[in-house]
């Protein structure tokens, strides 16, 4: 039996959570938009660097395990392509913020689900049923009527975060093919100590060609006018999003983090119309609502799916879904659990 104290330390980890997922969310808006930072791939660049040196600290300080039998091969074949895919999510994931409002990406967002399925079947991951077809429709029905609805469409804001999702999508799907069913069990920070690099190195190019000239000049003063702490203190959130994920999965379950995305979500477009005055019509509470159902049929399918194939096994080493948005995604930018946790989020 569970007992007071240990439910009591679930919640805090679920506040801590939202909390964290939701501030990276507005923390990216405001520079992103509100602060004249119009650079999502400086942004997301300093967040791979950050955590790439803080994986490390965590490596050389004994905090966390990271496997020595991973090779060069290994990085190249198996890493790289999921680094890749990551990189692209949480770069358009931070670009649609110049476009559209933080209740719209929400929305958006909940079609996760649908892409991640269509991707499974696709790569023969999953086997279409009556059930999942059930959800796949609730969602998209809810998203279509969520995009109907809204006031300020922006076909640009839309395309990139959409684009994002199926970026997300194939990234999940690479990391149960490429990584998962090959062995590769990895604690969250073993991941990002693998993944961050290179998905820096993934976007340094971009960031050359498009962003670099605009942000150093006049001596960087984009970077001077927004302030280098408040940069810092950005990604400094983005990686504690990320151990935010781990302790929450660790100590409840991926469902508990899905089912939290829920809550997050909700509260993000509550804020969203409230304090920032974003645009909300009947038609989108109603259509978003009935995407939720459907995430939520999907979570519950998920779990019963888990439970038959695994009953009582509890394992604390299950791939981890990177965050910074994300979602990371929200940063986006976060791990997975993985393909077992899909959640409504950022990037």
């Amino acid at each position: 039996m569970v007992s007071a104290s240990h439910r009591v330390f679930q919640a805090y980890l679920i506040c801590q959570w939202i909390f964290l997922s939701s501030l990276i969310i507005l923390f990216n808006k405001y520079l992103l938009s509100t602060a004249n930072f119009h650079y999502p791939l400086s942004l997301v660049l300093m967040h791979m660097v950050f955590i790439s040196i803080a994986t490390c600290i965590w490596k050389l300080c004994g905090w966390a395990e990271v496997p020595t039998n991973i090779t060069w091969g290994d990085i190249g074949k198996r890493f790289a392509p999921v680094a890749l895919l990551f990189a692209l999510s949480l770069c358009l994931g931070n670009m649609a913020y110049l476009f559209i409002s933080v209740a719209f990406i929400q929305m958006l967002k909940a079609s996760t689900p649908v892409a991640v399925l269509l991707a499974s079947f696709a790569f023969g991951l999953e086997t279409p049923n009556t059930e999942l077809g059930i959800c796949i429709v609730l969602i998209a029905a809810g998203i279509a009527m969520a995009c109907y609805g809204q006031i300020q469409f922006d076909i640009t804001g839309v395309t990139v975060q959409m684009a994002a999702v199926v970026f997300e999508a194939l990234r999940l799907c690479l990391v149960n093919i490429a990584l998962t069913n090959n062995g590769f069990k990895l604690s969250p920070i073993a991941f990002l100590y693998f993944v961050a690099p290179l998905c820096a190195c993934a976007i340094f190019p971009a960031w050359v060609y498009l962003e670099s000239e605009h942000v150093s000049r006049n001596d960087f003063a984009p970077v001077r006018k927004v302030g280098l702490v408040m940069l810092l203190a950005n990604a400094a959130t983005a990686f504690a999003l990320n151990l935010a994920t781990m302790a929450l999965i660790k100590h409840t379950s991926a469902l508990t983090l899905n089912v939290s995305g829920v809550f997050k979500d909700i509260l993000l477009i509550v804020w969203s119309v409230v304090v920032s005055g974003a645009l909300v019509t009947p038609l989108q509470y109603c259509g978003y609502a009935i995407a939720v159902v459907g995430v939520s049929a999907y979570s519950r399918y998920k779990r019963n799916q888990q439970q038959s194939a695994q009953p009582n096994v509890t394992d604390q080493s299950k791939p981890f879904v990177a965050t910074t948005d994300q979602s990371a995604d929200d940063d986006d930018e976060s791990v997975e659990a993985e393909s077992e946790s899909v959640r409504l989020r950022p990037n």
